[in-house]
């Protein structure tokens, strides 16, 4: 009897212990400015983004475990881009936010706009990456306290939705 509850014992701290491991990552998603001129509002989301097509709806899959990470590009003009959860149980999930990021570079590139205010199409106040939950910044820079005209120091919102409609495009 005194086996059997040892094993017993055992087994529920040995499944805690891994279930505590197996924490769900949340991540912001939104924060840039859309064709219209409005700015997309910031949310959380606990499903996995595609590298490929960061742009895009969330995957099905869960962002659980610790190999996944949240991504924000920070624009210049204040624009916080935040792309979501990325990663992955695979080998590949590693390269996950490396290819995003090269995807969203490419995006900047094809834009004027955010070219000219992030050089070589990376993000002008650098990236993001982290792995707790709503750890990535995300704000629509100037615009997000209602302001209701552009500025030159927003520029690259345009760029962000720009890169926005590329991808949907290309993909």
């Amino acid at each position: 009897m005194m086996r059997s509850s040892f094993a017993t014992l055992c087994l529920v701290i040995f499944a805690s212990t891994n279930f505590a491991s197996a924490q769900t990552l949340t991540c912001n998603v939104g924060g840039a400015l859309a064709l219209d001129g409005s700015v997309t509002s910031c949310t959380s989301s606990s499903l996995r983004y595609k590298d490929n097509k960061p742009f895009e709806g969330p995957s099905g899959t869960t962002c659980e475990g610790d190999q996944y990470a949240c991504l924000t590009g920070n624009w210049a003009g204040s624009f916080d881009t935040a792309y979501g959860c990325f990663g992955g149980g695979s080998s590949s999930g590693v390269n996950q936010i490396e290819n995003a990021k090269s995807k969203i570079i490419e995006g900047c590139k094809s834009s004027p706009t955010c070219l000219s205010n992030n050089p070589g199409g990376v993000p002008a106040r650098g990236w993001t990456s982290c792995t707790e939950s709503d750890c990535n910044p995300c704000q629509g820079g100037p615009l997000g306290g209602g302001a209701k005209g552009l500025s030159p120091s927003i520029a690259v919102g345009v760029g962000a939705a720009l890169i926005s409609a590329a991808f949907t495009a290309v993909q």
